[in-house]
Order: C-alpha cells, then structure tokens, then sequence
C-alpha cells in the first residue's frame, strides 16, 4: 500500500541513522560468549551438586568451554576445530595455577563433548548438559533473538523460519541429555520452548505480518519441528521439501526447501541436528 520509492527511503533513513549510532559506538566492548560461559559454568555447578560431582570442577569447565570459539579473531575458520583452540587455551590458563592437575580432565571433557560429539567422562556430561539448557526455556528463547541481533537478523519472517532449530533441539533434549538432572529440567524447558513459540506465531499472525504453521516432519527417521510459511508474499501455496544432509559445520543437518509453485519464489534453510540415537551415520 506504500508507494516503493517512499518505502525505500523510509528503510534507508532508518538504517543510516542506526549504522551512525553503531559506528560511534565501535569502540565498545562487550562479549555475549563470556555471559554465555558464565551461565553455563553456574549451570553446570547446580547439575554437578545434584549428581553429587566436583561442583568447583564444573564450573570452571563450564567457564572454559566456548574459550576457542572466536580464537585468532575469527569465528570457525580454518583446519583447527574451535574446541581444539579450546584446550589450548585451557593449558594456557591453567598451568601454573592450583587448577593445573584438572587440565586433562577438561580437555577430554571439551573434546569428547563437542567435537567427538559424545562425552567420555562425568564432567563431559555435566557441560554438555549446562550448554544444551542454557539454550532451552525463556532463558533459550531469550538468547536466540540476542544472538540473531548480534548477526543483524531482526523480528521478521525470515527469522520465524529459524525457530525451527529451537523446537527441534527442544522436542529432543529431555532424550539427548546425558545426566539425569539435565534430563529432569529438560522436560519442563521442552514444554516452555513449545508454547512460547506456539503463541509467538498465533500473535504474529493476528498482527498480518505473516501466517506460519508448525509442522512436524519424519526425515529419515528423525522427528524435526519445522516452522513453515502457510504462503508465500505474492498469496501463492509453499511447497515444502526436506532432506538430512551432510554440511561442513556440523556432522548431520536439516535442510529445508521451501518455495513458491507460482512466483518461483525458493529459499534453503539448513540447521544442525542434535547427537539423536538413530540418526542415520555419514555415508
């Protein structure tokens, strides 16, 4: 209803002012990964203390985990694995220090956990466990729209379709966790997850800013929880294709296809998948 030109200059007056703000700010610090970490360490304290484990050990493995994720400035770039930069850095910090005699056990637990995709030892599993629910319930939610802030997506239809990662890691935390506390406080989270992003999507409907469906899809064996547009811009009907590939990020993923049968329209959205029994191996 808006003529296109006016619209565009409205977008870019918007924009400008905003990337000013942004450039005069620069010189700002700040890291989303260390509050991540911090969480993920006190988390993995509160499951340690359940399980009756090191509580000291846990948090300090918990603190150390993501240290490789933006090694040298960059963010998984080149042959070195970020959980291999990890380790280095744990030795690094550690030695010397009266935590020295713990490095091997974090190190394996970092390893085996992420980048052996299944954790060998008791700490592993308290970590892999703290990281997963950091990431599930409000607090989840919460992070989701920060970190598609900090990659400069916004509140729009395109960021709709990513909530498909969400329920998916949600419908299948309380089965992948790998200790019975994480497992206990998954359920609860799971549920959370399901029903904020159900209502999220009924409101963002009412407003007309967009009509999606929530569709639970078998690929190969594996349940996933896409979020699907019910039509494309133009008014014409989704065609929806879906398949479990292999990508280099990660071992296994979802990639969805999804376009239009009559503007043409076509857009691939992949994600990973979480370590589920019964995924089908890398040929």
């Amino acid at each position: 209803m808006i003529p296109p030109d006016l619209l565009g200059e409205i977008r870019r007056t918007l924009i400008r002012q905003e990337t000013a703000y942004q450039c005069n700010a620069a010189e700002e610090t700040f890291s989303s990964v260390w509050a991540h970490s911090c969480r993920v360490g006190r988390i993995a304290r509160h499951i340690a203390k359940a399980e009756g484990w090191n509580e000291e050990l846990a948090l300090l493995a918990g603190l150390l985990h993501d240290t490789g994720k933006f090694a040298c400035g960059k963010y998984r770039d080149g042959d070195v694995p970020e959980e291999k930069y990890a380790v280095r850095f744990t030795e690094r910090l550690l030695s010397g220090t009266v935590y020295e005699r713990w490095i091997p056990m974090i190190s394996q637990a970092i390893l085996s956990a992420y980048f052996e995709g299944e954790p060998t030892n008791d700490l592993g599993r308290v970590v892999y466990d703290a990281d997963s629910l950091d990431k599930m319930g409000h607090m989840g939610i919460v992070q989701f729209f920060t970190k598609q802030t900090l990659r400069r997506r916004f509140l729009d239809n395109d960021t709709m379709v990513r909530i498909s990662i969400e329920l998916t890691y949600a419908h299948h935390a309380p089965d992948t966790l790998k200790t019975a506390t994480g497992r206990s406080l998954a359920r609860e989270r799971s549920l959370r997850t399901r029903r904020f992003y159900t209502e999220l999507l009924e409101e963002w409907s009412q407003m007309g800013l967009g009509a999606f469906t929530i569709v639970e899809e078998n690929i190969a064996g594996i349940v996933c929880i896409l979020v699907v547009p019910c039509a494309c811009a133009c008014g014409g009907r989704i065609r929806l294709e879906s398949d479990i590939r292999d990508v280099v990020k990660c071992s296994r993923s979802v990639v969805m296809t999804y376009g239009c049968e009559d503007c043409g329209f076509e857009n691939v959205y992949y994600f990973c998948l979480p370590n589920i029994d019964g995924l089908p191996p890398k040929p």
